[in-house]
């Protein structure tokens, strides 16, 4: 009779091992946890009675699965090893809180990030208020002196006889001009310079032909510098390296949110390259993949674009958690230590070991995890917490500890059983959500623990992102993988730059009704781009003659006639001349007199007299 009931409780086990959860990516990460690996029944009943090891002689666990490996076979996409010896997340006893461990509390106080002031050693990251100015951070001049070298370089490689000559001044009116395509949408490139149905803003800056020429001789990396495959060294993303590195070093020197999310982002499209993936679950299916940290408001501070080759250059200290792990962790390196930040990811990556290594970096978690990540911890029966009988709205909750880090898992029943896991949160305050009820045709309240709210209130930095992506992003088609890349990451810098523009300027009390949308800052940006004269430059702090600045503005908002250019492209010393134009009233505010004279750059009525000298005024 026993061993009939130790037969049915092993068929239990074995079916409760099968009722996983899916990756939000449709991947099938069956075979994902080594852990789970029983080589016979005597293990099983081992873990399901709680015994200790009772054949030393045949190894560890890790060791058995080892040696079971075979060279040939490939590795499983989701791995959960870990270098630290010491921490074995087998021996963890989960208990719940009327057996002695007590729900972990949340303390808001113990988790209060530090308000350090990080300064710039060029200029204040707080004085950015412009669109050029947010930009230029990211693109700075010397990265497009380097883009056109490298252009010019490959120009020569491609046709010595015919080599063209790319100035710094080229790839910033092309960035300029595709960034008017985003927003501003032709059946095809050419039609943009339509003689009749053109766009005269893209039409005004260069030549049809020279715009294709410097797209088709647009380059970042030397060739020839580009290693073989069979080179163990070989970098696959050769040719867009320098622009994924330049960008992650500017991305991250901004102060970084306490609450960031890290999860996958797809460049969309259907170019044949080795590169491109599928994912089912995502709307745009077919593209490259890239792995991004970002804030609550959407900004990126880090990203890394999928190629199928793990990173070397490991630091000292940081363990091997398995490839999905060690996505988090790269990603997490420009996270600052011991400032209480809390990044939020879902059950693709999340497991102990990870949550545990940040954990004592002083780096919180919160995510979405799989049960059978989770040994030992005897959670309720998904089958069981799905009937009718049991509520909606019950939660069960398991605590352990371990070096110093509490760990809490709180399974909780909405529509489909949630289980999430954490070092700082549980299920305590409990709160409230509205849920719809099919039976009552109305929405109704039910018990919703507080790691749940935590982690919806937080984990959607990445999705907000490409919700921005979405709106406005760079459809210029190309046959030349890196091209397609490339074009991605200058969406991303945009929207960085527009982020960074609302923080600063919510920072110094101007009204959101005045910030510009995205579409509008796109428009502004491509404008100062592709009309901002030479000198690079910008002059620190703000512009000295505010009562002109505000003038300008209340004017422009009555809706003249004559629109005013952007304040970099006014303030650029370059090319503004005066002309004689028709008779017209003066732009400068507390100015009623009229003029002839006009610039011949921003196209405004200005006096220039012995009396008046408002041309220069508008010029400062």
């Amino acid at each position: 009779m026993a061993k009939r009931l130790q037969d049915r409780d092993i068929e239990q086990l074995l079916a409760a091992l099968e009722d996983g959860n899916v990756s939000e990516d449709g991947l099938d990460d069956e075979n994902d946890d080594e852990d789970l690996f029983y080589t016979d029944a005597r293990e099983i009943l081992r873990d399901l009675l709680h015994e200790e090891a009772f054949d030393g002689s045949r190894g560890t666990h890790e060791e058995r699965t080892a040696d079971t490996e075979q060279d040939d076979s490939d590795p499983p996409l989701v791995e959960d090893r870990h270098d630290n010896q010491h921490f074995d997340k087998r021996k963890l006893i989960w208990k719940v809180g009327m057996y002695g461990y007590g729900y972990m509390s949340y303390d808001e106080t113990k988790i209060t990030p530090d308000s350090d002031i990080i300064e710039s050693t060029d200029r204040t990251i707080q004085d950015l208020d412009t669109p050029y100015q947010c930009f230029n951070y990211f693109f700075t001049p010397d990265f497009l002196q380097q883009i056109s070298d490298e252009s010019n370089l490959y120009s020569c490689q491609k046709d010595p006889a015919r080599s063209q000559n790319i100035t710094p001044k080229d790839v910033q009116q092309f960035i300029g001009i595709i960034l008017f395509m985003s927003v501003q949408q032709f059946p095809s490139v050419r039609a943009y310079w339509h003689e009749k149905y053109g766009y005269e803003p893209v039409k005004s800056v260069m030549p049809v032909n020279k715009f294709e020429r410097i797209r088709s001789l647009l380059h970042f990396n030397d060739n020839t510098k580009h290693l073989t495959r069979e080179h163990p060294d070989h970098d696959r993303l050769h040719k867009i390296r320098p622009v994924i590195e330049h960008l992650n070093e500017k991305f991250s020197s901004i102060p970084m949110d306490q609450r960031l999310s890290v999860d996958e982002q797809m460049c969309s499209t259907k170019i044949g390259h080795f590169l491109k993936q599928y994912l089912p679950n995502k709307p745009h299916k077919w593209g490259y993949k890239l792995f991004v940290l970002c804030s609550l408001m959407g900004y990126a501070y880090r990203f890394e674009v999928y190629s199928g080759q793990e990173k070397k250059d490991r630091p000292a200290g940081e363990p091997d958690l398995g490839k999905t792990n060690n996505v988090v962790l790269r990603l997490a390196r420009v996270i600052p230590r011991m400032r209480n930040h809390i990044v939020f990811f879902d059950n693709f990556y999340t497991s102990l070991p990870l949550v545990y290594h940040l954990a004592k970096q002083g780096i919180h978690c919160v995510g979405t995890v799989q049960q059978n990540r989770l040994p030992n911890c005897r959670l309720p029966d998904k089958k069981e917490m799905l009937k009718a009988s049991v509520p909606r709205g019950t939660h069960e909750e398991r605590i352990t500890h371990f070096d110093g880090i509490d760990f809490s898992v709180t399974a909780w029943k909405d529509n489909k059983i949630v289980t999430l896991l954490s070092d700082y949160i549980g299920s305590e305050p409990m709160g409230i959500s509205a849920r719809y009820d099919k039976k009552q045709k109305q929405k109704v309240e039910i018990p919703c623990p507080k790691i749940v709210q935590e982690y919806n209130m937080h984990m959607g930095g990445v999705d907000l992102m490409d919700s921005y992506l979405g709106r406005y992003r760079i459809r210029v088609k190309s046959r030349k993988w890196y091209l397609r890349l490339f074009y991605h990451l200058l969406d991303l810098a945009v929207i960085n730059s527009w982020i960074l523009m609302k923080k600063n300027c919510i920072a110094k009390d101007v009204p959101t009704k005045q910030l510009p949308n995205l579409g509008q800052f796109r428009n502004e940006l491509a404008d100062v781009l592709c009309n901002i004269g030479l000198t690079y430059g910008i002059k620190r702090g703000r512009p000295s003659n505010a009562s002109i600045e505000q003038g300008l503005q209340a004017k422009k908002q009555k809706g003249t006639s004559h629109p005013l250019p952007s304040v970099d492209v006014r303030k650029d010393g370059f090319d503004h001349w005066p002309m004689i134009d028709t008779r017209l009233r003066c732009k400068i505010p507390n100015c009623n007199g009229t003029t002839t004279w006009s610039c011949s750059k921003c196209k405004v009525p200005l006096c220039l007299n012995p009396r008046n000298n408002c041309f220069t005024k508008f010029h400062q």
